[in-house]
């Protein structure tokens, strides 16, 4: 089976280090649409050129850099409508080969084991279009999750690939038979990194009425060395962090270095 990635790129400099040498080796297309919704312009910490200077000797990659929402009226999905539309802006580029559509954050991490998994999947049920994953959502750093469900799904980040279907963003359940699997896991470091937070609270403003607040929290824990923290969910107060007892992180990722850059303030 062939498997097109698919991402939108804002300022993900650490975390595009880590997966795109991942990604390069086990996918046959990647596609990035790169935008800052806030600024309305191109990444502006290297993500844009880390992409261009990345050796794609087997031309995989496609970056989209020319991105105009003004220009979209055909889209679909939910959340924020820039990210719908930079959903059915890169869908125009999946390559008619393509089987298996995937959509993961580039925040968003999972093992090489997963891909052989969903192919089993779907050569044991033809009427499967979409795959679940839980996810583990990290905070700070590589030691602190929040507090939810063992099983925590977000939205599918699999799909069975349709020619000339414009994908919408975070509605692939919608598509079709949809499954929850419960033996692997995306891990995601949703809220790790100073300067990420800042931007992504900004966005979500609307929720997070006390977004200066969150931060300033954040970032007192950077200054004092801090290894495990005490901190809210900013859109959902009553979830809070524990420690990461598991401790996995895939092998691939080097979590320290990655943890570091996020950090910086």
């Amino acid at each position: 089976m062939k498997h097109c990635h698919l991402s939108l790129c804002f300022n993900e400099l650490p975390f595009l280090k880590q997966k795109l040498p991942f990604l390069y080796d086990n996918f046959d297309q990647i596609i990035f649409i790169d935008y800052n919704i806030l600024k309305k312009c191109n990444s502006d910490d290297g993500s844009v050129e880390y992409i261009e200077n990345f050796n794609d000797c087997k031309k995989k990659i496609t970056l989209l850099k020319n991105f105009n929402p003004d220009e979209i009226n055909d889209y679909n999905g939910v959340s924020i409508v820039e990210k719908r539309k930079m959903f059915a802006y890169g869908s125009k580029y999946i390559r008619d080969d393509i089987d298996i559509l995937w959509a993961t954050d580039l925040d968003e991490f999972f093992n090489i084991e997963l891909i052989k998994d969903v192919e089993n999947l779907y050569s044991y049920d033809n009427e499967l279009v979409s795959i679940d994953i839980p996810h583990i959502p990290f905070v700070y750093n590589q030691f602190n999750i929040f507090s939810v469900d063992t099983l925590f799904y977000i939205k599918p980040r699999i799909t069975k690939h349709i020619k000339n279907k414009i994908y919408g963003h975070c509605n692939f359940e919608t598509y079709g038979k949809t499954i929850k699997i419960s033996h692997e896991y995306l891990y995601h470091f949703s809220y790790v990194g100073i300067n990420r937070c800042k931007d992504k609270l900004l966005l979500y403003s609307l929720h997070y009425k006390d977004r200066q607040k969150w931060i300033d929290k954040y970032l007192s824990f950077l200054k004092n060395g801090d290894k495990y923290i005490n901190i809210n969910h900013p859109g959902m107060i009553h979830i809070k962090t524990i420690k990461y007892e598991n401790e996995y992180i895939p092998a691939y990722i080097n979590i320290n270095e990655m943890i570091n850059e996020l950090n910086k303030y």
